[in-house]
């Protein structure tokens, strides 16, 4: 009896203030700042064949691709376009289509379906490009896994001529490198599809599987946006996302990242406290501390 015990840890349990991982507004304020990046990109050229189709990639399309990204979460968008009548080895990418998706800080998910519209039957597709947090000393497997799958289900794609490209943000600039998947890789990558969200360890990857393609931006045309009707970023929108989703796509420039109409559960609590205040459940003095 009156004895006292004095329990210490090596773990900070209990002693440390929580901090969500998925603390938006901070990374909001932070993606505020991506514009700049758009003054320093770099196009990776080392260990690209002369040989082989060439693409050009818009600037006003780049700039808008960076804009409306986030710094930790991939977004990614189908790229469409032509190749000029005097030369077939040019590719010049004249729009991206932003489908609905949902991202990690690893892969981005795209719906089964490929976006379809009559300013599309012109185009050729030509793949797709992404964003992604860091620079990676290789194209990421879940790149091949994804491209794979969408060339075996979409006969349009041909795997000689579309591509991945990656948009790595670095230090205070972008980094571009455009990727072409080999035919070992597109067989092992069709091997692989039911791993697509990397809960496991992909087995048997290697640097083989890809190569690099030669890409240049330019700015003597413009590019255009298409978007999906029910949104493109579903990041906020949970489990009501679902790769099956079905939608159309209109011509409009994709919102940011955070844009208020990607995030309307975010406003829920508003609504709630106008109720509350209207029925005086809540004092003026305690309305702050509804949104700590």
């Amino acid at each position: 009896m009156g004895d006292a015990m004095t329990v210490t840890t090596t773990s900070p349990y209990e002693q440390k203030t929580h901090h969500s991982k998925a603390d938006w507004r901070v990374r909001a304020i932070s993606a505020t700042n991506l514009h700049l990046r758009t003054n320093h990109i770099y196009v990776s050229s080392d260990d690209v064949k002369e040989t082989g189709i060439t693409y050009i990639l818009p600037k006003n399309l780049l700039r808008r691709f960076i804009c409306i990204g986030d710094l930790r979460t991939e977004i990614a968008g189908y790229i469409f376009g032509i190749s000029p009548p005097d030369n077939p080895h040019v590719k010049e990418i004249r729009c991206v289509v932003m489908p609905p998706q949902k991202g990690t800080p690893q892969a981005v998910t795209l719906p089964s379906q490929l976006p379809q519209h009559e300013y599309l039957k012109d185009l050729e597709p030509l793949g797709w490009m992404h964003t992604q947090p860091n620079e990676l000393a290789q194209l990421s497997p879940h790149d091949v896994v994804t491209h794979s799958r969408i060339v075996a289900d979409n006969k349009t794609w041909d795997p000689e001529t579309t591509i991945v490209i990656t948009c790595s943000f670095t230090p205070g600039s972008c980094s571009l490198t455009a990727y072409k998947i080999s035919k070992t890789g597109q067989e092992w990558g069709q091997a692989n599809k039911d791993n697509a969200t990397g809960i496991s360890n992909f087995q048997g990857y290697l640097p083989t599987f890809y190569e690099k393609a030669q890409m240049l931006l330019s700015d003597r045309f413009l590019g255009f946006y298409m978007v999906s009707d029910v949104g493109w970023n579903h990041n906020f929108s949970g489990v009501r996302y679902t790769p099956q989703l079905q939608y159309g796509v209109t011509l409009a420039n994709p919102k940011e990242f955070y844009h208020t109409d990607h995030r309307p559960d975010h406003f829920i609590n508003f609504s709630r406290l106008d109720e509350k205040v209207d029925n005086n459940e809540v004092a003026p003095d305690n309305i702050e501390n509804m949104f700590e």
